[in-house]
Order: C-alpha cells, then structure tokens, then sequence
C-alpha cells in the first residue's frame, strides 16, 4: 500500500484508491462535531446554487457556510455545529472541502479529518490494502490556507514511523492563518480552535459517497451504511406544501428550480443564531443551539418580458410527472453505477484466480563444478520451506508501524494471510545479515523476488560471493551491477589504505557518520533497484536498512526511504501507474530481533558475511562485525559464520 501527498487538484479526478481530505479548521472537524452528537442525514456541497437546490427539495436541512449564503445559515463552526439538535439533518457548504470531495469521484473509498480525530483516522487508513492519496483541501480553496497540506504532511509522516502529530501541532501555531484565525476570527474562533486541534479529540471518521447525479455528498461514519434517499433527491416541491403563487415571484441562479415559501419550524427547540445575530452578541451568551429557522428568499425581478402563468389545477401534475421522471433517471444511473462496480470487482477476482492458477515453481540444481559449491556446502537441509508459511516477527522496539509506500513494519493481508501474494519484488541484496533475513522474509510472505547485488569498488568481494551463494540455493534470479564511481574512495570502506574504525559498540550510533559511509550509496542502490523494478514490472523494493543498532548512515533512516519511496511513485512508469511499495521490515528492530527473525526463518546464518575487512574469517573489529556480535550475543543464538 502507497501513501502519497497530491499536490494538484487534477491529480485526484483519475484516482482510484482510498483517499483522506483534510481541511483542518473548520470542514472536517464540523463534520466530526456533527457525526458525534447523532448519525443525523449529513450532506457537504461547494456552491450557493446546489445548497439552494437542496434546500428547495428538504426544507429540513441546518445550513452550516465557511462565506455567506443568499439566505439563512449558521456560520461553519464546529463549536456551534456541537450545539445543533441531534434530530437535524445537517447540510455544510465548504468551498475548499466540497470541491474536494467531488473531485474524487473514481476513489474507492473516501474520508476526511484532520488534527481532530488524527489517531482513529490513521487506524482506519492503515486497515486499507489498497493506495491511499492525501488530499489538502486548500488546494481546491482561492485562499490555498497552508495548514492542509501541514496535517497531511504530518499525518503520512505518523504512519511511516518519522515525527509526530505533537510536533506538527507546534508548528501549526506558529502559521500566519492561525494568527489570523485566533485574533480575527468569528467569536467562536477559541472554542472551534480547542475541537479542530485537540488531538483525536473527537474519535470519529467521517466517510463522503458521491451523488451520482448532484453536486454534494453524503456523509457518515466510517464503516457505517449511507441512507440511499439524500444520494437522490425524491421531490422538487413537498406535497404538504402549497404551490408557489406568482407574486412575489423568485429566481434561483440554478435553472429549471423553484424554491417555494419554507415553512416556519415548529419543532420546540431554540432557534438559530445568524450571522448578524453572532456579530451583535457578546461571546460569553452564544445561545445554544437546536433547529434553524428557514427563511424565505427576497423576491427577485422577473427577467424582461417573461410573464408568471397562474396556477391551475393540471400544475400539480404536471410538476409530479416530471419529478417523477427525473427521479428514475436518477435511479437508472444510481444503479448502473452499481452494477458496473460489482463487474469490475468481479473480474478483478477472476483474474486474480487466474494468475494463482497459473503460477510456477522454480526449482535450481547445483552443479558439481560450481566454484562456490564449497561455501554452500556448509549449509545442509533446504531452505525452500520457508516458502510455506510467515512466522511472525519478533519483539518490535517502540515506535508506530507504517502501512504505506514505504512501510517499516509490513503485516499479511488479512484476506491471503500473506503480504506479497501473487507480487514481484527487488530484494536489495548485499549477502549479509540483514539484507538475507529481508530476502528470506520477502519469500516467506509470498513474493516472487529477483535479488540485486551493487558492487561498488569495496575492498573485497567477499560478500558479493555470499550473495551469489545464496542466491543459487534459493534458485532465485540474482543481478550483479558492476558501479564504478571513482570518488567513492572517499569511504574507507572503498579505499583500503584508509583505517577501518575501531570503537566500543556502544558509542558506534553516537559516534557521528564514520568513515565507512559511503557517499549516496543508497539513493543510487534505489535508483537502480526502481529502474530494474520498471524494467521487470515488479510491485515493490525490499531493503533491510536499520536505524536502532547501526553506524549512524544518514541513507539508513526512515526519513530516508519515505522520501525515495515518493520518488520512486512519482518518476516511474510502474509507480504511476500501478504504484510500488518500497518496505523495510527490519528498520525498527534491534539487531536481536533481526538475529531472532533470521532463525526463524531458517536464514543460512553461516553463508552470510558482514565483516568490512574480508579475509576467510571476519576482523571482529569493525562496526559490523562489532553489531552483529551484539545481535547474537543478546539473541543468545550462536553465529556459525564464526566456525
């Protein structure tokens, strides 16, 4: 699973995975506000004229506005909307957040938050096996507000294990739109301040599904069923209410509706404060809040040389035939969008039987004249089994799992029981201890995988052999690129002439970025590995980086990998067009748990190599060999690479 950031508002009308907007003041968190007092009819429109229409057709609706409205309306904030009577249905008219919405007609599933309801929002989104985009709401606003893209910003950085929301919070206070809102706000602006950025404050996600036909959206908690009538419109005119007379006479900007007199409400509840009735009251006496009192529309003048018909007995009729006749329409494309998605999924389910069906073991035979016979030798039993089954991982160290385009703690689907079925990955390959227990991880969960080995001029080769080994004893397709890049010599893991550095391992991850780094020696390995990807039509990068016990890389740590994660689906065929996971399952685990891992899943320990220094037998000096001695010694496994 992928998670992006759009970055333009033309990027989500082809999208068709998940997708969360965000529109952090006041849209999304009114909408939570709303959902939690009641799962009350909520609908969300963009314009004046669709909010028109559907007051025209449900006279019923409280109106909440972030600009003003030709006619009643309560201003959108979420303190107020908490007020409202939890029988109400609901109608809130957000430039930024309903453009938004509509825009994403081809996604699958849609939701919206913010700071609000952060915490449950990512829980939902990181139970998705499917692509999610992160959609700024202010990027279909004329104000283009920068805390949007701030959130969601912050909210792909907590499901990938780098920052969080606290530290987005800070920043949050310190934009010039907070400014703005806190000191010139509506009066409301404190109270609306305290819901929109308490954190998970409100622990409710609020899901939209499209009018086939209109221009809104129904909204309704995440998991929960729409109610199929406020998705179609029944009635232009009530039934209960008399026929328009032609004086005075109205004129709507939206052609072919007339908005006839609305009726006073009669509930028994306290009646909406307006916009002028707010600007007039102190802020310590905001009333409270239950149903709106619809107004009726000024009269407008009739356009030049059209005459208003009298009203006769057939108009009824006449009216009710042609709803009628709308309606259905409405219905026939509600319901043929229906059977086209059920198609679809259907066949998405048939080809994904066929290509189980069609699948193919590979089976590789030694030969007797093989040069590295003697290195496998030293490894009995097979390791194809691993194929079978997934154990699960060891203890993990603290920190969030990520479930996105480049995840730190990938899990099996819950449909399959594995991760990778019926997928191809590229499984970074250096021969050593971690990047072999990602390969036979990688196997475990289900992908087919084609190792890529990068030699770079190192001092030895010893590694590379191991990966050759243990490539040919899986029987899996292994690539050796050949990178010579003479200013690596920089890294004293080039230049042999140069030192290998020699400290306590406890002091290796405080020691500062040593001499063994290799200048850009990731970017390059991804870059590579996201070409042989393209080339291949693989679905995902595998890479064992770890940023618990390891040397201090810079091209090891989470942020890292998320960013090339993003380069990757953005500067790829396959990436933009099918989306790629780049995973890093050891990132957060010790280099016990990787030891632990290893053993359960029957990594050849004695064919991998790790030492910097090469040699038949490593240096037990050098950050690596250092690392993984720890590992062991703290797994309490014994290393056979030392026999």
């Amino acid at each position: 699973m992928n998670v992006l950031i759009t970055r333009s508002a033309e990027e989500c009308a082809n999208w068709t995975g998940a997708a969360v907007v965000f529109d952090v003041l006041r849209g999304s968190t009114t909408l939570c506000a709303l959902l939690r007092k009641g799962e009350r009819p909520l609908l969300v429109c963009s314009d004046a004229p669709t909010a028109q229409q559907l007051l025209a057709e449900e006279p019923d609706l409280a109106v909440f506005s972030e600009g003003e409205l030709p006619f009643s309306c309560q201003d959108d904030s979420p303190y107020l909307a908490e007020k409202l009577s939890s029988r109400k249905p609901a109608l809130v008219v957000a430039d930024g957040l309903g453009r938004a919405l509509l825009s994403l007609r081809q996604a699958s599933l849609v939701l919206t938050g913010g700071f609000c309801n952060f915490e449950t929002l990512a829980e939902w989104v990181t139970s998705q096996e499917q692509d999610v985009l992160l959609v700024p709401a202010s990027l279909f606003s004329q104000q283009r507000e920068e805390e949007d893209m701030l959130c969601a910003e912050a909210f792909k950085d907590f499901l990938q294990g780098v920052g969080t929301p606290a530290q987005a919070l800070g920043e949050f206070t310190h934009t010039v739109r907070f400014f703005e809102f806190s000191k010139h706000g509506p009066k409301t602006s404190e109270k609306d301040l305290k819901l929109a950025l308490k954190l998970n404050g409100i622990s409710i996600v609020p899901q939209a599904v499209l009018a086939p036909e209109g221009n809104w959206a129904v909204c309704f908690p995440c998991g929960k069923t729409p109610d199929p009538r406020w998705l179609v419109i029944k009635k232009t005119v009530p039934p209960e209410m008399p026929v328009p007379q032609p004086e005075p006479a109205v004129e709507l900007t939206s052609p072919e509706i007339s908005l006839p007199p609305q009726q006073m409400d009669t509930l028994d509840e306290a009646p909406v404060v307006t916009q002028e009735e707010q600007a007039a009251d102190s802020h310590e006496n905001l009333p409270e809040i239950s149903a709106p009192i619809s107004q009726p529309q000024p009269a407008q003048p009739l356009q030049p040389e059209q005459e208003t018909p009298s009203p006769t007995a057939e108009q009824p009729e006449k009216k009710k035939r042609k709803q009628l006749e709308k309606t259905r329409s409405r219905l026939k494309g509600f319901i043929s969008e229906i059977v086209r998605s059920v198609k679809e999924e259907k066949e998405e389910i048939e080809e994904s039987l066929r290509q189980a069906a069609t699948g193919q073991k590979r089976t590789y035979e030694l030969k007797s004249d093989d040069p590295m016979d003697a290195l496998l030798k030293k490894s009995s039993g097979s390791d194809l089994a691993v194929r079978k089954s997934a154990p699960a991982f060891a203890k993990k160290t603290e920190g969030p799992s990520a479930g996105t385009g480049f995840d730190l703690n990938p899990q099996p689907t819950k449909a399959t029981g594995k991760l990778g079925q019926n997928k191809k990955a590229i499984v970074l390959f250096s021969g050593g201890l971690d990047s072999t227990t990602c390969l036979y991880w990688a196997l475990a969960q289900g992908y087919t995988c084609e190792a890529l080995t990068v030699s770079y001029g190192q001092r030895h080769l010893r590694e590379v052999v191991s990966a050759q080994a243990i490539s040919r004893r899986l029987g899996i397709k292994h690539h050796l690129i050949d990178l010579n890049l003479p200013w690596l010599a920089a890294s004293s893991l080039v230049d042999a002439s140069q030192p290998l550095p020699d400290i306590a391992v406890e002091k290796i991850s405080q020691n500062g970025i040593p001499s063994t780094y290799v200048p850009g020696r990731n970017l390059m390995f991804m870059a590579i590995a996201g070409s042989l990807l393209d080339t291949v039509e693989a679905d995902a990068i595998i890479a064992g980086p770890n940023a618990v016990d390891f040397s201090g890389y810079p091209d090891c740590t989470p942020a890292f990998f998320k960013a090339a994660a993003e380069a990757l689906n953005r500067g790829t065929r396959r990436g933009v067009s099918e989306g790629i996971e780049v995973l890093a399952p050891l990132m957060r685990m010790s280099k016990a748990d990787i030891v632990t891992l290893a053993a359960q899943l029957k990594v050849p320990l004695e064919l991998t190599w790790s030492c910097y220094a090469g040699g038949e037998k490593p240096c037990g000096k050098c950050d690596s060999c250092k690392l993984r001695a720890k590992g062991f010694a703290d797994a309490g496994v014994h290393d056979p690479a030392l026999d």
